[in-house]
């Protein structure tokens, strides 16, 4: 019925299917945000730096690249590119939206 009635049914994924790749992406989050601030610590303590201040650079490095990478995970795909060659597309450019 409606406008999805001919689809076939896509059982839901279970809850812990869901958990378990939500987890992943978060732990991928993590393992990046680890990795900035142990370089960034480590470039600051290197050039000099006193230890509590490399290791707030570090830490704040950390938290940003986490932060930065659940805020880039909701920004929508990019639209499809228009093919090339299209009877609308004559002069290379892309049709007025």
């Amino acid at each position: 019925m409606g406008r999805h009635g001919d689809r076939a049914a896509v059982p839901p994924t279970p809850w812990y299917a869901r958990a378990g790749r939500a987890a992943l992406r978060w732990l991928g989050r993590l393992a990046l945000g680890a990795l900035a601030g142990a370089v960034v610590l480590g470039a600051t303590s290197w050039a000099g730096t006193s230890w509590e201040s490399a290791r707030a650079l570090g830490a704040g490095a950390a938290v940003l690249v986490v932060v930065a990478s659940a805020l880039a995970a909701t920004v929508p795909a990019p639209r499809d590119p228009t093919p090339p060659g299209r009877a609308d597309d004559r002069d290379g450019r892309p049709p007025p939206a």
